[in-house]
């Protein structure tokens, strides 16, 4: 069993919601599922390691005590993947009217972990954003979300929505923030937990680029 997975046991239990576990089979189906007054979930939980290029640059910090050069992922590289392969194990379950919730953990060491979560969701969600600007007058006049999409309206809209679970580095304590999909096929009813260690948010737009707004 996976951190990610330890946790997510835990959170659910704080927050008093009865986590049901799917055992494993042939074929790669969800985690876990859940069933509220409101609809059933099935929950696909994956986490967020170092690759082979964030090994090695911990192994250099480990040694030198510092980096002497380092690029940035892209943002949204690493959690894309991460929902891409939920939707396929989600929609083994997901084949009426039951939603698709995809929880990801990012469980990298704090130098590789990233700074920015809720932008790495939205980007892994939308597409990179490009912004167009005049060269005359230096006004905006596009900002969009353009490549590298993983949800729209024909693409993974088995998943409902894109969970972000946050563990305090002090103290341990959990939180999970809910990113809800505009393109999805059964969307999760809100409010989803009555919990104040889950939060939701929605997104006016996935065409022009925007700020997920808590609800």
């Amino acid at each position: 069993m996976t951190e990610s997975e330890k946790d997510t046991i835990r959170f659910f239990d704080e927050i008093k919601v009865n986590l049901n576990r799917i055992p494993e089979g042939a074929e790669k189906t969800p985690d876990f599922f859940v069933e509220t007054d409101k609809q059933k979930i099935f929950i696909e939980v994956k986490e967020i390691n170092e690759n082979e290029e964030e090994k090695a640059l911990l192994k250099e910090v480990e040694n030198k005590g510092q980096v002497l050069g380092h690029e940035s992922p892209e943002i949204g590289k690493r959690f894309r993947p991460a929902i891409q392969a939920a939707n396929r194990q989600l929609k083994k379950r997901c084949t009426s009217d039951e939603a698709g919730l995809v929880i990801i953990q990012d469980v990298r060491d704090f130098f590789t972990r990233s700074c920015f979560p809720q932008e790495e969701v939205k980007l892994a969600m939308f597409g990179d954003r490009v912004t167009w600007i005049s060269v005359n007058s230096r006004s905006i006049k596009a900002d969009i979300y353009d490549k590298n999409k993983t949800t729209t309206e024909q693409k993974n809209t088995t998943v409902s929505a894109v969970g972000l679970m946050v563990k305090n580095i002090q103290d341990g304590s959990l939180t999970l923030h809910i990113y809800h999909n505009p393109h999805a096929k059964n969307g999760l009813l809100s409010p989803i937990f009555e919990s104040s260690k889950a939060y939701e948010y929605r997104i006016g737009s996935s065409k022009s680029y925007g700020e997920f707004e808590k609800q």
